[in-house]
């Protein structure tokens, strides 16, 4: 079965670094074992470093992704009615739309909430505040 490997060779020899590389010889010991071989065969080309958009997750992680929640949740009424509005993916999925999306919304936001806690008041003190009574001038004399 070794035969059928290649063995490793370098630009110095085998002899070289046997003799001047410690471990050269382990090492290509190493390589004629059947399990370094499966590894070395069964290891699939990644292109792209870490963090790149092609570096792949851990396989228990991308089971666990492909785990959906789908029809599951009993939120899953709310969840599909936010995916169908697209907000998303209109602002919340790049940071600069999503800080954009919290700065505006949050003026708008508490605007409103100022004026509907404004309304509140006025509601509950109805004909108790100054603008809801208004002075009413006396009837000027005729005399005058």
């Amino acid at each position: 079965q070794a035969a059928d490997w290649p063995k490793p060779r370098s630009q110095f020899g085998d002899a070289f670094l046997r003799r001047w590389v410690p471990g050269a010889g382990l090492t290509a010991m190493m390589f004629r074992g059947r399990a370094l071989r499966s590894a070395l065969q069964q290891s699939r080309l990644r292109r792209g470093g870490f963090g790149s958009p092609r570096d792949h997750e851990p396989h228990w992680i991308e089971n666990w992704n492909k785990d959906h929640r789908a029809g599951k949740d009993s939120l899953d009424w709310f969840f599909r009615a936010f995916n169908s509005t697209g907000i998303y993916e209109v602002f919340l999925k790049s940071s600069p739309r999503f800080y954009g999306f919290m700065i505006c919304g949050g003026m708008v936001g508490g605007y409103y909430w100022s004026r509907s806690w404004d309304h509140m008041w006025d509601y509950i003190n109805q004909g108790k505040l100054y603008r809801h009574n208004p002075y009413v001038y006396p009837p000027a004399d005729e005399d005058e």
